[in-house]
């Protein structure tokens, strides 16, 4: 999982969210990713130490990047992978507030990609961590990610999902209804409708 500062991050809510709010709603998103990982290792990929202090509270292990952006981030995280041992990685975003069981996504044998509500993101990707995998994050990176599965020999598996498709990028994906029973702290006069 690359995770950014909790102090920085989600800086697209600031018309809707005080920092101390976005800041709050990154770490519980957080920890419902990693809940959501069930029995499985997760790793947190990060250039942080306030990410750093929080991972060594949760059950997880925790690198500090050292390749450049969210691509270098995920490619440092499979890396280590490989070289602990793991045949196969999930690469899940942090910001995904209806996380749930990853374990439905995995195919040791096959790459799998779950895009985000508007088919432009990619939310969740699993793949073998031995085939030479480039990512692609950013605007368009669904599509991207299809074709580069294609390019390392695979016929990837495209999932949809109901609750991994729905990210927190901008202050529209506050106002699903879902997002109220999950974070009902989240302040009701500030978002407003699509």
């Amino acid at each position: 999982m690359p995770l950014k500062s909790f102090n920085s991050g989600k800086g697209r809510l600031s018309p809707v969210l005080d920092a101390a709010s976005r800041e709050r709603l990154s770490r519980e998103c957080a920890e419902r990713v990693v809940a959501a990982a069930g029995n499985l290792v997760v790793l947190v990929v990060t250039d942080s130490n306030d990410v750093r202090e929080w991972a060594a509270a949760q059950p997880v292990s925790c690198i500090m990047q050292s390749s450049p952006g969210l691509n270098g981030a995920v490619s440092d995280g499979v890396t280590w992978a490989r070289e602990n041992g793991f045949a196969s990685v999930v690469v899940a975003h942090s910001d995904v507030p209806l996380a749930c069981d990853v374990t439905p996504f995995i195919d040791t044998d096959n790459v799998v990609i779950v895009p985000d509500t508007t088919n432009d993101g990619t939310n969740l990707l699993s793949l073998p961590t031995s085939c030479g995998f480039t990512f692609h994050y950013g605007p368009g990176s669904f599509r991207l990610h299809v074709d580069e599965a294609m390019r390392c020999g695979f016929a990837p598996r495209v999932a949809l999902s109901d609750q991994w498709s729905l990210d927190l990028d901008n202050p529209d994906d506050l106002v699903d209804p879902r997002i109220r029973e999950v974070f009902p702290w989240l302040p009701t006069n500030r978002v407003s409708p699509r």
